[in-house]
């Protein structure tokens, strides 16, 4: 029965390089060559299948089987990788070999995986890379050792580095997991030609910055707040070209001026500030100095001082555009061809109250230069620019949740919106049908019994003629 195995091995082998299936197909085929080799001793399908999964290296139902000169190659090249590497990303070493892989017909980094654990007894494989070391927290030693190993990178570099520079000095290590490391903004900047320079080597110079400070106290006690237009870092400027100067000035004020409250280009004694500027006018100030701004820096910003996320999207939505989810643009950057839009907005209203997630498609909508069309930018739109169409919604949100209806239609408010939808659509005045169909349509997020009662009183209206 040995020599039965080891044949069955050696055809598969020899007439199955990427890999078989233990199914009816591939086990005849087998079965067939088996007979025509003359090979004693009689075997059957089953017998193929069961040699099948016991010797090979399943993935998607396909087994993969590697010989044991290949094995022992493979076995050379990971000693020679893990001798020089803490540790070894398989999609890396895939990509970084992928010829070597190709001869041996290894076709993915996942059989890559379980072929290495099925040979190699020597060397540590875990999810998504091997290691010469087994780790207690392993997350938590393979981050740290590539967090030192690009802060070793730069501190050995001379300027700035791009993601390419650390990825040829970080053979088996995928890029976005470099990404990572560069994108904590605390310790990594961007430069003006989109490179990377870590915190650590940027200069500072300590006595333009102390004089800074000195005239920001001397502000406040005159006059109760400073702004930045009030003192200079033109020196300091000049200490780090390669960064710009927004990124730098944000670092100075995180780094020396916590002592301070700052509101956008304003500073208050710490403390101070909630007396003398509300919150949203806080966030107005803050919204007007950008051109550009993130909604995760918007609602960091908000955090600073309480105020929720609505606060502030109601702050960007006085001044910017919503681009997408997660980034604002000023409103003067943005054109819009307002006509052209509403037309393409007519087949999808047809002079009814609809959601605005009923808007599936922006084929025919014209272009907006420099950006592509979402239901954000549509709700911008139609907030400040359309001149047939209003959007109503229950409160700013992130969820594109919200109605879209011609502006000859007068609501007092959006219950009404959302009583007319309910009486539009013929929708049964009763409330876990005004609620399936308000939630599930994306007028609303959520069930609130007295709103509901409120909608269906108020469709009750609509219908009797009685509002």
């Amino acid at each position: 029965m040995h020599d039965n195995i080891k044949k069955v091995l050696e055809i598969i082998a020899e007439n199955f390089p990427n890999g078989i299936r233990e199914d009816f197909i591939d086990t005849n085929r087998v079965l067939k060559i088996y007979a025509a080799s003359g090979a004693g001793g009689n075997i059957s399908p089953e017998f193929i299948a069961t040699v099948i999964r016991a010797n090979g290296i399943e993935k998607d139902g396909r087994y993969y089987f590697i010989s044991d000169a290949d094995s022992e190659k493979l076995r050379q090249l990971l000693d020679e990788i893990l001798a020089n590497n803490f540790l070894a990303y398989y999609s890396a070493v895939y990509e970084r070999h992928r010829d070597f892989f190709a001869r041996m017909h290894v076709f993915s980094p996942e059989v890559l995986r379980k072929i290495l654990r099925r040979i190699d007894p020597v060397h540590f494989y875990f999810s998504e890379f091997c290691s010469a070391n087994r780790m207690t927290w392993l997350d938590y030693e393979a981050s740290n050792w590539l967090d030192n190993e690009v802060t070793r990178i730069f501190m050995e570099a001379e300027n700035a580095l791009a993601l390419e520079d650390l990825q040829e000095k970080i053979h088996y290590v995928p890029a976005e997991k470099i990404s990572e490391v560069l994108s904590d903004t605390q310790k990594y900047f961007l430069t003006r030609d989109g490179k990377f320079f870590p915190a650590f080597k940027i200069q500072f110079d300590a006595d333009e910055i102390l004089a800074a400070k000195r005239k920001i106290i001397a502000s406040i006690n005159a006059n109760g707040c400073a702004t930045a237009d009030e003192f200079s870092l033109a020196s300091n400027f000049a200490l780090n070209p390669e960064l710009s100067e927004k990124d730098l000035r944000r670092l100075i004020y995180e780094k020396f001026f916590g002592n301070f409250t700052r509101r956008g280009k304003k500073f208050y004694r710490k403390g101070a500030a909630a007396s003398t500027a509300s919150p949203m006018n806080a966030l107005r100030e803050f919204v007007a100095e950008h051109d550009e701004l993130s909604a995760d820096k918007l609602f960091a910003f908000a955090g600073n001082f309480g105020a929720p996320p609505s606060v502030a999207l109601t702050a960007a939505n006085e001044m910017m555009i919503r681009v997408d989810k997660n980034l604002f643009v000023k409103d003067a950057l943005i054109k819009f061809n307002a006509a052209g839009i509403d037309r393409a907005l007519a087949p999808f209203v047809q002079g009814r109250i609809i959601p605005l997630r009923a808007v599936t498609s922006f084929t025919g909508f014209p272009p907006v230069e420099g950006y592509s069309w979402n239901l954000f930018l549509l709700e911008s739109f139609l907030r400040k620019f359309s001149e047939k169409y209003v959007y109503a919604t229950p409160a700013v949100n992130s969820a594109n949740l919200g109605a879209i209806h011609p502006s000859t239609m007068n609501f007092a408010g959006y219950l009404d919106v959302q009583a007319a939808a309910v009486v539009q659509e013929s929708i049964p005045l009763e409330k876990s049908a005004v609620d399936e169909f308000l939630i599930g349509s994306g007028y609303r997020s959520k069930r609130i019994d007295k709103v509901t009662e409120q909608i269906i009183a108020r469709a009750q209206e609509f219908i009797e003629g009685s509002f």
